[in-house]
């Protein structure tokens, strides 16, 4: 199944491949609510743009860290919780919660991203989740949040 996952989300994203910033699903356990992914950090936007100075060398951009996570709930939303693009649902983030940088994240190694879903509830035909994000390089933790998104289905009636 994880090879599949990206390939079944291409036509349910909401953004086109090259701002995913998700390379590969390593697994997916909606049961368990978890959905583990990779990053390929060698080809990353705005890492060619960061000044290199003592102390300060090419790492993970905190703007693709961020947009990744979008991309991770938006791939759970649609492969474990069936909400899809195509069926009239779009989502957007609500809220970032003890967001934390642990260290910079290398250019070079991947970035393991796992994300889980820890709650979510039904409200007036939204669907909000609750997720908590783990980004770990070397067995090291480089990022992770508490992130809240939400879900509406569109129609002529009702836009978002």
């Amino acid at each position: 199944m994880p090879d599949d996952v990206l390939a079944a989300f291409a036509a349910e994203a909401l953004y086109a491949p090259e701002a995913w910033f998700v390379h590969r699903v390593l697994s997916l356990d909606p049961e368990a609510g978890v959905l583990v992914a990779e990053m390929d950090t060698t080809a990353l936007p705005l890492v060619p743009a960061q000044r290199v100075v003592p102390g300060h060398p090419q790492h993970l951009p905190a703007a693709v860290a961020v947009q990744a996570t979008g991309t991770l709930g938006q791939i759970y939303a649609v492969t474990a919780l069936g909400l899809r693009v195509s069926e009239g649902w779009v989502g957007y983030g609500t809220h970032i919660e003890q967001a934390r940088w642990g260290r910079m994240g290398e250019i070079g190694p991947p970035i393991r991203l796992t994300t889980t879903l820890t709650r979510q509830r039904t409200m007036m035909g939204t669907r909000f989740a609750w997720f908590d994000f783990l980004f770990e390089q070397h067995g090291q933790w480089v990022y992770r949040s508490r992130q809240a998104a939400a879900w509406r289905r569109v129609t002529e009636d009702a836009p978002a």
